[in-house]
């Protein structure tokens, strides 16, 4: 028995030209409703996507402690909200590309691999935050920024 785990998925984030997706091939179920048919091997029947949107941040890292002998590098600490709001530079649209057949398939019993997130694209421009500060405004949460 294998535990349920998701990959993370090393790859290029595409940008106009270079957001051409091309359609994935994979272990596909013959018959959805009964598994003991086995699969077969073959492009992407439901590809879709799901729109996000993605922020660019800059600044420091964040440190808990300074570097040491044992720890060069430590994990940085979380940042603020106040600390995130002055890190972000501007806002992207963002599409997660899916396999959802070949997902399915792989999911069980071994979690989500590459057909969760086979690829990554976001629109050609930034709006940056200083372009959204006129909008802000007061929310059912309070006020923002």
């Amino acid at each position: 028995i294998f535990p349920s785990l998701s990959t993370s998925r090393g790859s290029s984030v595409g940008s106009g030209k270079m957001s051409t997706i091309r359609r994935p091939c994979g272990q596909l179920q013959i018959d959805a409703s009964d598994p003991t048919k086995g699969s077969t091997y073959g492009p992407c029947k439901l590809m879709d996507f799901e729109l996000e949107v993605a922020f660019f941040v800059g600044g420091p890292t964040n440190r808990d402690e300074p570097p040491t002998a044992d720890n060069k590098e430590p994990i940085g600490k979380p940042l603020t909200l106040d600390e995130a709001a002055n890190r972000i530079f501007g806002y992207v649209l963002m599409n997660d590309w899916s396999a959802r057949d070949i997902q399915k398939w792989e999911y069980v019993p071994l979690g989500p691999f590459t057909a969760k997130n086979f690829a990554t694209t976001i629109s050609t421009w930034v709006v940056t935050s200083m372009a959204l500060d006129p909008f802000r405004c007061e929310t059912s949460a309070g006020k923002q920024g």
